[in-house]
């Protein structure tokens, strides 16, 4: 059965706009993860060519303080009379480098996550663990090939008007097809994106009472995509299984916009791309390194490796991530 193009979404009339329920079963809980099947897997490997590794996962306690009043991360050591050591981490999963699941961001006005899942089967009394991220776990973790778009270089190269890593720049889907092309690099069905905007670079260029204040702005506001018919149909339409940055969320912020300046129906790309297709979305992906591999190789392609926490009925997870080269 060939996949459906975007304007043929949603696949039931009756269901969220742009929404792709059923694609894979109605008891699904991959979503575009399905697509790392394992002869997609067995193609990605052939990236690994010089056995170089990059980490991308950034330190949990990389925000100097995190906004929307999230709790920061709590590492403690347990000291013992003998000389051995415990310790114990409390984190609010949203504070560093991340995969958003499926159990994050509903379709807000109808309070419906993938597949239909409601708010009371997740967080309500006598919830179950649907949709959570130990599912992935059972799938193998998220691994195929990863492809750096680096917004970040191109559009300095570029001395794009507009362009500021610390403001709510949008990131159009024009512009990152215009990327690949400058990278001279093949988007394939299967693909895990990741983009970077270069919010993390100019972020560990401030100092800590800029950072502070970054965090308790009124309105905090960063760079993203553009939340757009287009960005949707050409995430979509291109067939990625999954998408990450480096900002701390996908979208540009301020997210919302009216469907008359080109929007998405007042949805957010969080509520359509996890809560519509079951795509896993990364925010503050660890990129820096990984730009600099890629461009003094002149290579935008690796083999892409994350095996998130397994946790039953998790919503969110440091990704545990790795390029491999």
């Amino acid at each position: 059965m060939p996949r459906p193009s975007f304007d043929e979404l949603p696949l039931n009339p009756d269901d969220p706009p742009f929404s792709a329920w059923g694609l894979y079963g109605k008891d699904d809980e991959l979503g575009t993860l399905n697509l790392l099947t394992a002869e997609t897997v067995a193609e990605a490997a052939k990236e690994i060519k010089t056995g170089i590794r990059i980490g991308l996962d950034l330190p949990l306690n990389f925000l100097k303080r995190p906004s929307h009043n999230r709790r920061a991360l709590n590492h403690s050591i347990i000291k013992y009379p003998r000389p051995n050591h415990d310790d114990v981490i409390e984190l609010n999963t949203q504070v560093s480098s991340q995969w958003d699941g499926l159990r994050h961001v509903a379709f807000q006005s109808r309070r419906l996550f993938y597949q239909g899942v409601t708010v009371e089967e997740i967080s309500g009394p006598g919830a179950g663990t649907k949709l959570g991220i130990h599912e992935w776990c059972n799938n193998g973790g998220i691994a195929g090939r990863g492809v750096l778009l680096d917004y970040c270089r191109w559009a300095e190269a570029q001395k794009l008007v507009g362009y500021n890593h610390m403001s709510d720049h949008q990131i159009t889907a024009k512009n990152l097809q215009a990327v690949a092309k400058a990278q001279n690099v093949m988007l394939k069905q299967g693909d895990i994106l990741l983009v970077r905007s270069g919010f993390t670079k100019g972020y560990s260029q401030l100092n800590d009472d800029e950072k502070i204040a970054w965090s308790e702005q009124k309105t905090t506001t960063w760079i993203g995509l553009e939340t757009s018919i287009n960005t949707a149909r050409w995430l979509w339409d291109t067939g990625f299984a999954a998408c990450g940055g480096d900002q701390p969320g996908w979208e540009s912020f301020p997210i919302w916009q009216k469907p008359e300046e080109g929007g998405l129906e007042n949805l957010a790309l969080h509520e359509v791309m996890l809560s519509g297709w079951g795509m896993p979305i990364g925010e503050f992906f660890n990129l820096e390194k990984l730009g600099e591999e890629c461009e003094k190789r002149n290579r935008y392609s690796f083999f892409l490796a994350s095996m998130p926490l397994n946790v039953p009925g998790g919503v969110a997870s440091p990704p545990n991530a790795m390029a491999i080269f």
